[in-house]
């Protein structure tokens, strides 16, 4: 599994890219957000309206501080997003101690989001807190990002809870480019892995019957999202030096490939005959409309045979890039 990762950072190596925060993505909830670095990510199954919860650690992560916002997901059919401001106001402004600092709204994808900065004191609770709010509105659901700090570190983070919220995509607009991929029949895959770490999206498969421990095929799907590779030859050279790093015997032959502005692709295997631990791969990486995927399957042999790279080298080629 350390080659994987080695791949990837080879890859990003030459992949211009520029991001503050690290991407999260949940799928059944349709929602993508930015989670600055340092922070901790945890889910609550007690409050089902409460899909995120997200906490800064301190320094040591012995601790965690003030600073935290979480994310509501909340049935609201045939409404809109100023219908749900209203409301919301509404019932934060019975809280006696309730202020409203400054609002404002972001227009992104030709859809509005309405924000709120405000400073309120909860019951029990001797601080004043403030919070930035971010509210949005899609597929018949309100979604709701709140951010919140003591109101004396208010100044300090503000900037940030605005950058969160900025990022913060709902809907159709948290779709993200991927490969899709049609696994051949005759063996059951499970994803064992679908993580997105800043702009590094992996996804692993292996047959039902093994393990990340002990397998003999492994199937990875990677997407460097927002990233444009202007010369395919540039990703068949990360990818061998990475095998290279790896095994020293690895070798590297090109089956084909095209390096032009409307298309770019390549198909290419690293075997390593005479390694002590064998592992080849077939790869096939193709630069997206936005952004750049790299596919691989990895067998635990010396050599790949000519049927296996038959197969999926017509798996590989009639993958699409689609939008999830």
């Amino acid at each position: 599994m350390k080659y994987v990762l080695l791949c990837a950072f080879m890859l990003l190596s030459f992949i211009a890219r520029s991001q503050q925060l690290l991407s999260y993505r949940d799928t059944a909830n349709h929602f993508s957000v930015g989670i600055p670095a340092g922070w901790q990510v945890t889910k609550s199954k007690q409050i089902p309206a409460l899909k995120l919860m997200a906490r800064r650690l301190s320094a040591d992560s012995s601790r965690f501080e003030p600073e935290n916002f979480n994310i509501n997901v909340i049935d609201e059919p045939r409404s809109n997003v100023d219908a749900v401001t209203k409301k919301l106001l509404y019932y934060i402004s019975r809280n006696p101690y309730f202020k409203l600092v400054d609002s404002g709204s972001i227009v992104r994808n030709g859809k509005r989001m309405i924000w709120l900065d405000e400073i309120h004191v909860e019951e029990n609770r001797p601080d004043t807190f403030f919070a930035s709010i971010f509210i949005d509105y899609s597929d018949n659901k309100t979604y709701l990002l709140t951010a919140t700090t003591v109101l004396p570190f208010s100044a300090a983070y503000t900037p940030l809870f605005h950058q969160v919220g900025t990022s913060f995509l709902t809907g159709k607009a948290a779709r993200k480019e991927r490969l899709k991929i049609t696994l051949p029949a005759g063996v059951k895959w499970v994803l064992i892995t679908d993580t997105e770490v800043d702009n590094l999206a992996t996804r692993q498969f292996l047959p039902a019957d093994e393990t990340p421990q002990q397998w003999t095929l492994l199937l990875n799907n990677m997407t460097m999202e927002n990233a444009r590779v202007n010369n395919i030859d540039l990703a068949v050279k990360s990818f061998s030096e990475a095998a290279a790093k790896n095994a020293s015997q690895a070798k590297t032959t090109l089956l084909g490939k095209e390096n032009n502005p409307q298309r770019r692709w390549a198909l290419f295997k690293v075997e390593t005959p005479g390694a002590g631990n064998p592992e080849s791969q077939l790869y096939y990486v193709i630069q997206g409309p936005k952004s750049f995927h790299a596919v691989f399957i990895a067998q635990k042999t010396e050599t790949l045979p000519a049927g296996f790279i038959s197969k999926w080298s017509t798996v590989f080629k009639t993958s699409k890039v689609v939008y999830e």
